[in-house]
């Protein structure tokens, strides 16, 4: 947003990695085991110049593969992704959970990278890699402080409380639209993916730069702009909460 010219800022860090992963089907585990590996396969993401597509190409040119290297085929996001590879439509998928925990108790997929930890973002992209946070319009917060403020409070109370009781009172707590039927599924997806919680909302700057070499790769409009990151995120509102909430 900044290189389009527009001030908008992070007030807290939801998830510290992406929680991506790239896996390849299990037939081809024996053979595909780097980036690469990938050299002449087709990769699943969900659509052009979505995240999915964006950190494909970076991982892939990270692996020193050039941009036709690797055939990238758009195949939708979750369970149309798992029936291309299942189907041996495609040989790779970009994918998230609840799909990752699906591949997996199926064993159906083996992943090149896993991104629901900092291990596997460091793998992947370098680096601890921050992505969903809440974010607002620099007009906005400056003449709204205290809503700013309760929002983040709000935000730190509830990532205290993620980050503190068992996975099993987290599942109990999801509305019923947005897990499976399967409570045990449920509670493994939840298990494999807490990491990604902030414990902090905290961003670290160093952390921050992540993101950027990555779009800065993916976008020449970004890798052209003179991006000032001090000014995509803000941590005095988390800061403010921490006092508050001791």
């Amino acid at each position: 947003m900044q290189a389009q010219g527009k001030a908008i800022s992070c007030m807290f860090l939801l998830n510290d990695t992406p929680g991506v992963l790239i896996g390849v089907r299990s037939d081809l585990a024996d053979k595909v085991k780097t980036g690469a590996d990938l050299k002449g396969l087709k990769l699943g993401i969900t659509a052009p110049g979505s995240s999915t597509d964006t950190m494909a190409r970076y991982y892939i040119k990270k692996a020193r593969l050039g941009p036709r290297d690797v055939n990238i085929i758009a195949v939708g996001s979750g369970a149309p992704g798992m029936v291309a590879l299942e189907a041996k439509n495609i040989d790779a998928l970009v994918y998230f959970d609840p799909i990752a925990t699906m591949l997996a108790r199926k064993k159906a997929a083996v992943p090149l990278f896993d991104a629901r930890t900092h291990e596997g973002s460091k793998q992947a992209f370098g680096g601890v890699y921050p992505t969903a946070c809440l974010y607002l319009q620099q007009s906005f917060i400056d003449k709204n402080l205290e809503t700013v403020q309760r929002l983040v409070n709000s935000l730190l109370k509830t990532h205290r409380w993620i980050n503190s009781v068992p996975t099993e009172q987290l599942v109990e707590a999801i509305p019923a639209g947005y897990k499976t039927d399967n409570t045990e599924v449920n509670i493994e997806i939840l298990k494999a993916s807490k990491d990604l919680f902030s414990q902090t909302g905290l961003m670290d700057p160093e952390s921050a730069k992540v993101p950027l070499a990555v779009l800065s790769d993916y976008d020449p409009k970004i890798a052209a702009a003179e991006i000032d990151l001090s000014k995509t995120f803000t941590n005095k509102f988390v800061e403010q909460a921490a006092k508050q909430l001791k």
